[in-house]
C-alpha cells in the first residue's frame, strides 16, 4: 500500500516545489532536491494517510467479503434445490441471487469511488503543506529549482539536498496540529 501511495504522491507533489520563487539567487545553490520518496516514507502526515487509505480499504474489503459470501449462499442454495424447492422459492431465490449480485456491484464500485476520493483528498492536503514549505526553504535559500532526487539528480553535492529539512518542517506542523 505505501508504494502505492508513494508512488501516487511522487508525481502530484513536485509541481507546486517548482514554481520559480521570486528575484535571482541570493546566498547557496540556485538548483537544491529532496527526496520525496523518502519525505513521503517518514512524514507523520503520509504517514497517517496511508493508514487511513489502509483502514478504507479493509473496511471496503470486508463489506464485500461479507456480500460475495453471501451471493455464493444464495446460489449453493440454488444449485441444491433440485426439484426440491417450489417454483415460487426457485423464483424467489433467483430475484434475491439478482439482488445481491447487483448489491456486490454497486459495493465494489462505491469501495472504489470512496478511496480514490479520500487519496485526492489527502493527497491534496499534503501537496499544499508540502510545497509551502519547498517554497519557504527554497527562498529562504535563494534557491531557484528543486528536483526530485529520486527520479532526476544522477549527483548533487550533499549541501543541496533539503529532504532532512522539508521532513523536520512537516513532521513539526502535523506535532503542532495533533496538540491542538
Amino acid at each position: 500500500m505505501k508504494s502505492i501511495v508513494t508512488g501516487l504522491f511522487a508525481f502530484t507533489l513536485l509541481a507546486p516545489a517548482l514554481q520559480p520563487v521570486g528575484g535571482g539567487p541570493r546566498q547557496g545553490s540556485s538548483l537544491a532536491y529532496i527526496s520525496v520518496q523518502k519525505i513521503l516514507s517518514e512524514s507523520n502526515d503520509a504517514k497517517a494517510a496511508s493508514k487511513k487509505l489502509e483502514d478504507l480499504r479493509q473496511a471496503k474489503s470486508k463489506d464485500i467479503a461479507a456480500r460475495q459470501k453471501a451471493l455464493e449462499a444464495t446460489r449453493l442454495e440454488l444449485l441444491n434445490a433440485g426439484g426440491v424447492f417450489s417454483t415460487s422459492k426457485r423464483a424467489r431465490l433467483k430475484t434475491q441471487e439478482g439482488q445481491q449480485q447487483t448489491e456486490l456491484q454497486h459495493a465494489s464500485q462505491q469501495a472504489q469511488t470512496d478511496f480514490q476520493t479520500l487519496q485526492r483528498e489527502l493527497q491534496g492536503d499534503i501537496r499544499r503543506e508540502f510545497g509551502m514549505i519547498v517554497a519557504d526553504i527554497a527562498k529562504a535559500k535563494g534557491i531557484q529549482l528543486v528536483l526530485n532526487s529520486d527520479t532526476a539528480v544522477v549527483w548533487a553535492s550533499t549541501g543541496t539536498d533539503l529532504t532532512a529539512e522539508v521532513l523536520e518542517r512537516l513532521n513539526a506542523a502535523a506535532q503542532k496540529r495533533s496538540t491542538k
